[in-house]
């Protein structure tokens, strides 16, 4: 029987959302607050949480990756980016919440035009990074209002039948995948934290315990985190909060010397005890809550040093990375030809696409869990950046249609994160449907041939693939490209190809190279290839550059292309790309897909 990783249960609760509000301002009323800040993130600060720290979407009903809610006493909003404008309203209340565009209107100001002197509104400070404290505090501040951080959360107390958390057993990730061993890692960022002066660094991010551990669990859907916080001390022990019985003999000694296993609840004492210590941490990631309790500790705001080393990923990270993409490849072309040969008779739906999309990667035996939620979108779908099919959107697929699917998996060699584009059979595809099409492929291209030096960072490099879009007014509302994890988080930092993307590239990041076009109501187009930085071999001048290569594996519809918009060499491109799907997968796919390969990697 195939693992079922995705469930397609209506995730909106309208219903629930008026008295669960209704209950939380009495609640804040008998606190003497006249507010309270909602995120989306949990206290491990990541973008998926499991099933017991999903409070915005309690209490909002809202299902998306990211959003923050503020409910005041006679007024609530609903802040998400681009992506949700359009799921959220679907999602949510609007005679509840007012829904905000925050890359318009951010939730601190919002907050600020609503506040009146006098005013107190709470913030759990174990949800909140130091960071966004601040701005909060400083923002409510200047109209004579408090920030008032509180040590029980109102919201959890009304939060009757909440889930428990989890608590999964920790599994190694070999050195043969990770290319070091922990021992090595926490020697290496030892050594920076002894030459700075730190005696100690906070980890809050169970994704850099992850990586510096070399383990892996399954605490929260689709990243393979083992929910905790450590503390890594200038001669590479470690501290480990968490659960012993979690951790087997092979685990401890897998991770080696210098582990000190601590239950969660010894937390505080152990911060609380820190007196004299110089503890590194960075702000922007971990909760306030942790500031506020080693105050006898000496206090040192860095940026997070695993961010780095964690994401220039090491040869033999890259190197499983291509086999996974090899396996998705196969997996993905094998539910294409099957998408091709049935979408026309009109009998599928986005469920039915999705799952068959699922069992596909399944198939191979090696998949261990989907790396998101599908986004199995079809005609107007489509046109919403994270849609999230349910029982209740369940849409058919229609001849004609242009459907979006965007998918990935989660191998122990690697994560895989891949968008194609389609046209149903059977039908025209919609008006201005090609030339938008041709255009996204222009721009994903002109990134893919990027060359550029040392230091370029993702902003510099974002505008290459929105221009063939600017040429006639158009644009999409997301970033071009996020970082991602070697069988860790698909959406990865520090780096990233965006309008904000400040951190340079360096060799051996994973980035993705996804321009999209949507049109509300009509369809929506998204191309995404995951590729890595790596240095070219030879340039036409005297200084070294830096370029991409591709790792994701699968054709691009050449029905929806207007050959006469591309030039020569994104022409050359597109075949040289499509020959090397052809080679790579044609040995790794059974006969159907092969002929269904053959047709799709032709020459252009």
């Amino acid at each position: 029987m195939l693992p079922m990783f995705q469930s397609f249960d209506d995730d909106s609760s309208h219903k629930d959302v008026a008295p669960r509000v209704k209950a939380l301002r009495a609640r804040l009323a008998k606190m003497k607050l006249d507010g309270l800040i909602i995120p989306r993130e949990d206290e491990f600060q990541g973008e998926y949480v499991p099933a017991a720290n999903e409070r915005l979407k309690w209490i909002s009903g809202f299902g998306g990756s990211a959003g923050t809610a503020i409910v005041l006493a006679r007024k609530a909003a609903l802040f998400v980016d681009g992506r949700y404008i359009l799921q959220a309203p679907k999602q949510t209340d609007t005679k509840l919440f007012l829904i905000v565009d925050m890359m318009q209107t951010a939730p601190s100001q919002w907050l600020t035009n609503m506040a009146k002197k006098g005013m107190e509104v709470g913030l759990d400070p174990r949800l909140h990074s130091e960071s966004a404290v601040k701005f909060y505090r400083d923002r409510l501040a200047a109209k004579g209002a408090r920030l008032v951080l509180i040590d029980d959360n109102p919201l959890d107390a009304e939060w009757h039948d909440r889930p428990e958390l989890p608590d999964t057993p920790v599994v190694i990730q070999p050195t043969r995948l990770a290319g070091r061993t922990s021992e090595q890692k926490r020697k290496a960022l030892a050594a920076d934290l002894k030459k700075a002066g730190h005696d100690m660094l906070l980890v809050a991010q169970p994704e850099n315990i992850a990586w510096l551990l070399n383990i892996r669990a399954q605490d929260v859907p689709h990243t393979p985190f083992a929910l905790s916080f450590g503390l890594l001390h200038k001669n590479g022990s470690f501290d480990w909060f968490i659960r012993k019985s979690r951790v087997d003999a092979t685990v401890r000694a897998h991770i080696g010397g210098g582990l000190r296993l601590h239950r969660q609840g010894d937390m505080l004492a152990k911060l609380k005890g820190l007196k004299g210590k110089t503890v590194a941490y960075d702000p922007s990631n971990t909760p306030a809550w942790f500031g506020e309790q080693m105050i006898d500790a000496n206090l040192v705001r860095v940026t997070d040093p695993c961010a780095l080393p964690k994401a220039a990923k090491h040869k033999a990270e890259i190197k499983a990375s291509i086999a996974a993409h090899e396996m998705d490849g196969a997996a993905l072309c094998t539910f294409l030809a099957w998408f091709d040969k049935h979408a026309a008779k009109g009998a599928l739906t986005e469920i039915c696409a999705a799952k068959q999309a699922e069992a596909c990667r399944a198939a191979s035996g090696k998949l261990l869990d989907l790396s998101f939620d599908t986004i199995s979108g079809t005609g107007p779908h489509g046109a919403i950046v994270h849609y999230r099919v349910t029982e209740k959107t369940n849409r058919r697929i229609k001849a004609g249609d242009l459907y979006l699917i965007d998918s990935g998996g989660q191998y122990q060699q690697g994560t895989t994160d891949v968008t194609r584009t389609v046209l149903v059979e059977g039908g025209k595809p919609p008006a201005g449907a090609i030339d938008a099409f041709t255009r996204v492929l222009r721009g994903h291209i002109a990134l893919a041939m990027a060359h550029f030096p040392a230091g370029t960072n993702g902003m510099q490099l974002d505008t290459l693939a929105r221009a063939p879009l600017w040429e006639v007014g158009l644009d999409f509302d997301h970033g071009t490209g996020h970082g991602v994890g070697s069988y860790l988080s698909v959406h990865e930092g520090p780096q990233r190809i965006s309008k904000g993307g400040t951190v340079a590239l360096q060799e051996g990041m994973i980035v993705s190279n996804e321009p999209g076009y949507y049109k509300a109501n009509a369809f929506g187009i998204r191309i995404e290839n995951l590729q890595y930085v790596t240095a070219l071999k030879k340039t036409n001048g005297p200084r070294p550059m830096m370029g991409f290569e591709p790792l994701t594996l699968a054709p691009i519809d050449r029905r929806l292309i207007d050959k006469s918009q591309m030039s020569a060499t994104d022409v050359n491109w597109l075949n040289a790309y499509h020959a090397r799907v052809q080679k790579t997968l044609l040995p790794k796919v059974d006969k159907a897909t092969q002929s269904w390969l053959k047709k799709n990697c032709k020459p252009l």
